[in-house]
C-alpha cells in the first residue's frame, strides 16, 4: 500500500516538474525575445536620431546659405523631429535595460533552479538506492560473544 502512494507521489512529483520546467523554458525564451526586440528597437532609433541629426545638420547650413520662409519651415520641422528622437532614445534604452535585468534574473533562477532540481533527483536515487539495498539485505544473526581463556 504505502509503495502505490509513493509510485502516485513521484509520478505528481515529477509531472508537476515538468510543468514547471515547460513554464520556465516559456519565461526564459520570452524573456530572450522581449530583450533582443527592445534592443534592435534602440538601435533603430539610435540609427534615426544620427540620420535626423545629420539632415539638420545639411539644413541647417543651406539656410544659412539661403535664407526663406520655406527652408526655415524645414529646418524647425527636422529639428522637432531629431528633438523626438532624442526624447525616444533614453526612454528606449531605460526599457532595453529593464529587460536585460529581467531576463538575467529569470536565467539565474532558471539555472538556480535546475541545479535544485539536479541535486533532489540525486538525492532521490541515493534513497531509492538505500532502501533497495536494505530490503536485499538479510537479517544478520547474532554471534554468541566468545569465552575468555583463564
Amino acid at each position: 500500500m504505502l509503495e502505490k502512494e509513493l509510485a502516485q507521489a513521484t509520478k505528481m512529483a515529477e509531472s508537476a516538474h515538468k510543468k514547471v520546467e515547460q513554464l520556465r523554458k516559456k519565461l526564459v525564451a520570452d524573456s530572450e525575445k522581449a530583450h533582443v526586440r527592445v534592443k534592435r528597437e534602440l538601435a533603430a532609433s539610435r540609427k534615426r536620431h544620427k540620420v535626423a541629426n545629420a539632415r539638420l545638420k545639411s539644413a541647417k547650413s543651406a539656410l544659412r546659405k539661403k535664407v526663406t520662409p520655406e527652408n526655415r519651415k524645414k529646418v524647425d520641422a527636422l529639428m522637432k523631429q531629431v528633438q523626438e528622437f532624442g526624447e525616444s532614445v533614453p526612454k528606449i534604452a531605460m526599457a532595453a535595460y529593464v529587460a536585460t535585468e529581467k531576463f538575467v534574473a529569470v536565467k539565474a533562477d532558471a539555472v538556480l533552479e535546475d541545479r535544485k532540481a539536479k541535486a533532489a533527483n540525486q538525492a532521490a536515487s541515493v534513497v531509492e538506492r538505500a532502501a533497495a539495498k536494505a530490503k536485499k539485505k538479510p537479517v544478520a544473526k547474532k554471534k554468541p560473544v566468545a569465552k575468555k581463556k583463564p
